[in-house]
């Protein structure tokens, strides 16, 4: 498995899917659905009985390119009908984006192989 640990994986998928549940208690439904897709994709990747570089790798690629242009995660702001659930809600939103920026972003290193 590299350098990249089964516990890394795993959190990313819990990170997933907490996302996911957050996207869908604010209202938005269809990102929701893509961070509970790429929740099952990581179960598979985690269940699987011969790790699958390649294949977390493109789900890496994948889950990234939610944070770019326009209509991108980013941008997102979580809509409810109780402002104070609304601020809540976009709060940990924001605190849930960093934690997957931060994952992603050590998982990519970890990734990478070197040719001595």
């Amino acid at each position: 498995m590299q350098k990249l640990e089964k516990w890394r994986v795993k959190e990313l998928a819990l990170v997933l899917k907490q996302l996911a549940v957050l996207l869908k208690n604010g209202d938005n439904c269809e990102w929701a659905n893509v961070f509970f897709h790429f929740h099952l994709e990581t179960q598979i990747i985690i269940n699987s009985k011969e790790f699958d570089l390649d294949q977390l790798k493109k789900l890496l690629i994948n889950i990234k390119s939610c944070f770019s242009g326009i209509s991108s995660l980013m941008n997102l702001i979580l809509r409810h009908e109780n402002s104070e659930e609304k601020t809540r809600l976009n709060q940990d939103l924001h605190q849930t984006r960093a934690r997957l920026l931060k994952i992603l972003t050590e998982m990519e290193i970890l990734t990478i192989e070197y040719i001595s």
